[in-house]
């Protein structure tokens, strides 16, 4: 029982201290100021650029569709900003000593870029109620507290994604943006932003179901049309569960990237 707590304790402690690098960064980028009148601004932009393309087909069903499908998209390029992030300590030189110090790795690097799902839940949720009211998406008051909830778990299980692609980018830290830019484009054509899901044949539906924002994509729509909140609440279960799988794959990578490189091997990659 006392190993237990004190594992606990350490996991506590690396994720704290992966946060303090993560607002100190965050601080680095931003000022209020420039994040409101600069990345909100550009993030509202590219979603009213995306809804043209629901105008421009003249249906209104898929206007709805294309609203929220670009919305929810800020929470996947926004918290695949992580892979770039991941790989800072390597530029910085504090990596060596993070693999020298008795820090839990995947527990530190959950805590090292949690400010882009913080981002990303407020940009999202804001890019959802502003476009709502452009293009006249309704919704019940008492389900507005559900869509910044959903919101803050799809861009939670969106991070727990991209920590896996950011630690396979501390190995090629060159292409950390080519590896971003990649899963965000196909994630945007295969997952249900702008096109179906089932519209794409068995194999790339099924590979679908392993990204979070599939799932976040339903539970939000299905908000949105007034279907029971258990639809919602399965659809949600289904972010959580995918998230916590790519979570426990990005501590075990973390894991083994920390391992090798504390065997003195020169550069980092895996046995």
């Amino acid at each position: 029982m006392k190993h237990v707590r004190d594992r606990l304790v350490d996991i506590l402690a690396a994720v704290r201290q992966g946060f303090v690098v993560a607002r100190a960064d965050f601080a680095a980028f931003y000022t209020w100021k420039t994040w409101l009148a600069g990345w909100l601004v550009r993030v509202l932009c590219q979603v009213a650029f995306y809804s043209t393309i629901g105008v421009m087909a003249g249906d209104s069903d898929y206007v709805t569709y294309v609203v929220l499908g670009a919305a929810m998209m800020i929470c996947v390029a926004e918290s695949l900003m992580t892979v770039a992030s991941t790989t800072w300590d390597l530029n910085l030189g504090t990596f060596p000593l993070l693999v020298a110090s008795p820090v839990v790795p995947g527990a530190y690097y959950f805590g090292r870029s949690v400010m882009w799902p913080l981002s990303a839940t407020v940009t999202t949720s804001v890019s959802v109620f502003v476009m709502s009211f452009f293009f006249e998406l309704g919704w019940a008051l008492e389900r507005v507290p559900l869509v910044v909830l959903l919101a803050l778990v799809t861009s939670f299980a969106m991070y727990c994604m991209a920590l896996v692609i950011g630690a396979v980018a501390v190995l090629a830290p060159g292409a950390r943006n080519v590896m971003s830019a990649v899963v965000t484009m196909t994630i945007t054509a295969f997952c249900g932003a702008v096109v179906p899901v089932g519209f794409w044949p068995a194999a790339v539906r099924g590979g679908a179901q392993a990204v979070p924002v599939t799932h976040g994509l339903d539970a939000i729509r299905a908000l949105e049309s007034g279907e029971g909140l258990g639809t919602v609440a399965e659809a949600a279960g289904l972010v959580v569960l995918v998230g916590l799988l790519w979570l426990a794959l990005a501590v075990i990578v973390f894991r083994r990237l920390f391992a090798h490189s504390r065997k003195g091997n020169s550069g980092v990659a895996f046995v």
